[in-house]
């Protein structure tokens, strides 16, 4: 990602850049690592993880599907040109009109609650419709650690241990036109291990005969970890899965994973210039047109893989890079490096996921997005939100 310093500096800072061809690679990689395992695969990528739309229309060209979990996600995907039939909607929060409207227009729709039930019970289907439900296994119990919710338990789905699962399906065999015809086993997990997926083959064999379904597609969701590795990752989720449901006898069953993070991490940077320099008894602070918030939106992380431009060598000094907002804790990091100047620039590497669609409008709104292409061109695929943009929608007392 280290291109000419030259070009960057006459890109607007700050500005998140978009790396195409990393992002079609690592879709392609994806795809290849599927592709050797199962003939029936879909790649669903995840719009909540990053929705930049010059995005989401690479994706759409290299034949992907749209995973989305809200009515505006579907509608997005609908604008962006993804026929409904290549739309994967799920989440608790779908409205009813939107989801019997991709029940009708053929969407991959995976039922997660019981009003949704409720909503198919309502329908008049003129055909056979096929429909996912989503499944709450005890991960936190097979796999202790492994989960995002740790004792708490998840809260998706329908429970296979308490019998809630078994009611839903029972309720859907007895709606006419409704075929179950998948199911969706994704949980959240801390570790991003390939034994999670291991485990969620298992269960999905073992609901599949215990309930004696007949199932096109497992969707093993997202939480994979990738990217930057040609690949290497990617084969060791889909051989695990592969090789478990070749052990419970459902190797041709297709398989669908939503991937976010995974494809779309590493295929952004976020640019920043130092504006100033202060040193007070507590040490040297380094202040830039960046803010921790556009790339730590729960400011969590500790360290950033980053480039410093222009290259600078010398005495190191300890320093704290801090961000352009009011509030004190905008620190980004507290690095040891050869002294910065002003106007000098750091690229924080991998943080396009979900990054930007927590991006904060406190103190500055929106900042510019750039799009590097194959021919090494910058492109603005976003402008920069001013007052206008801040406005747009809001209606006026006066």
């Amino acid at each position: 990602m280290e291109n000419d310093y030259s070009e960057k500096n006459e890109l607007q800072t700050p500005c998140f850049v978009f790396y195409e061809d990393v992002f079609v690679q690592n879709l392609v990689n994806l795809k290849k690592a599927l592709n050797r395992r199962f003939c029936n695969n879909v790649i669903g990528y995840s719009f909540k993880t990053n929705s930049l739309p010059r995005l989401l229309q690479l994706v759409k060209e290299n034949d992907c599907y749209a995973e989305v979990v809200s009515d505006d996600e579907y509608l997005l995907a609908e604008e962006m040109g993804f026929r409904n039939n290549c739309i994967i909607f799920n989440g608790p929060v779908k409205g009813e009109q939107i989801f019997k409207k991709a029940i009708v227009n053929g969407s991959l729709v995976n039922i997660d609650s019981t009003r949704e039930i409720e909503w198919l019970n309502s329908m008049t289907l003129e055909k056979t419709v096929g429909i996912g439900i989503r499944v709450n296994i005890d991960l936190e119990k097979m796999l202790p650690g492994h989960t995002s919710t740790g004792e708490n338990g998840g809260r998706f789905g329908f429970s296979y241990e308490n019998g809630e699962l078994h009611k839903a399906i029972c309720q859907l065999r007895h709606q006419p036109n409704i075929k179950i015809d998948r199911l969706h086993m994704h949980i959240s997990n801390a570790t991003k291990s390939a034994s999670v997926y291991q485990c969620l083959a298992r269960a999905a064999c073992e609901i599949m005969e215990v309930e004696g379904l007949d199932i096109s597609f497992i969707d093993f969701g997202g939480g994979f970890f990738g990217g930057g590795d040609d690949g290497a990752a990617y084969n060791r989720y889909v051989d695990a899965i592969y090789e478990t449901l070749v052990e419970c006898g459902h190797e041709k069953t297709g398989v669908i994973v939503e991937p976010g993070a995974s494809v779309v991490a590493t295929s952004f940077s976020y640019l920043t210039r130092v504006t100033d320099k202060k040193k007070t008894t507590y040490g040297h602070f380094v202040l830039t047109d960046g803010t921790r918030m556009h790339i730590d939106p729960f400011f969590r992380k500790q360290t950033y893989s980053f480039n410093r431009f222009p290259h600078r060598s010398g005495n190191e000094l300890l320093q704290v890079i801090c961000g352009f907002t009011c509030m004190e804790n905008d620190r980004i990091m507290k690095i040891s490096e050869p002294e910065f100047e002003i106007g000098d620039m750091i690229e924080y590497n991998i943080v396009g996921s979900y990054s930007m669609c927590f991006n904060s409008l406190f103190i500055s709104y929106l900042p510019y997005v750039y799009s590097l292409g194959s021919d090494n061109l910058y492109r603005i695929v976003r402008i920069k939100w001013g007052v206008k943009e801040y406005i747009q929608g809001n209606r006026w007392l006066f």
